[in-house]
């Protein structure tokens, strides 16, 4: 991942519900986006997603709930905004995959969804995720709840 692709996902605004997924520009999500555990993936020359893997693909409230104990390879991913919901999201999720099991030899994978994210929760389970155990994420402002799912 680049500096400069770093910055321009930083600046990725998804509209609610989905707003909850969107990066803020301080300097400290800009060194986690650096830190290594990121890939940037491009459809020819535009910058079209990200994966994630690890660490920086759980949620802090869950790893405080106990749900990451089993030994899995977590994964996460975001597509540009402009690019949601055009039927490219299991194709993404199986280059994530591939990716994966490519680069660090994994064969069990997790990842973490808001649960009223049914449009991705639909893409997990048509490529073999099922739901595994949940948690709630409490802030000041908001309560939002998770799915953590398995293959």
């Amino acid at each position: 991942m680049t500096l400069e692709t770093a910055k321009e996902i930083q600046t990725w605004t998804y509209q609610e519900p989905y707003s909850l997924y969107s990066f803020s520009e301080d300097n400290e999500v800009l060194e986690e986006l650096m830190d290594g555990s990121y890939v940037s993936v491009w459809n020819e020359e535009n910058l079209f997603g990200y994966f994630c893997f690890g660490q920086s693909a759980r949620v802090p409230s869950g790893v405080n709930a106990g749900v990451y104990e089993e030994e899995r390879l977590d994964i996460g991913l975001g597509i540009r905004p402009n690019e949601t919901g055009k039927g490219n999201g299991r194709l993404f999720l199986q280059t994530g995959l591939h990716y994966a099991a490519e680069r660090f030899g994994a064969k069990d994978f997790r990842l973490t969804v808001a649960s009223f994210n049914d449009r991705a929760r639909k893409v997990y389970e048509r490529e073999g995720f099922k739901s595994h155990r949940s948690f709630v994420n409490r802030t000041t402002s908001s309560e939002v709840s998770f799915e953590v799912m398995i293959k």
